[in-house]
């Protein structure tokens, strides 16, 4: 019986990771914290040029 079970988890779980991946191929673009903080600095830099 535990056999049984652990067999459907392990079934269940690889369903569930194998529909979370990305399937068309393409890189994940990753927001770091520098990259938030780069992007707000440029925002406000464009905004007080144009006041």
């Amino acid at each position: 019986m535990k056999t049984i079970l652990l067999l459907l988890t392990v079934f269940f779980t690889s369903l569930a990771v194998s529909s979370c991946t990305n399937d068309e191929g393409e890189d994940l673009d990753v927001l770091t914290p520098n990259d938030d903080e780069e992007m707000l600095i440029e925002e406000s830099l464009k905004t007080d040029h144009t006041e």
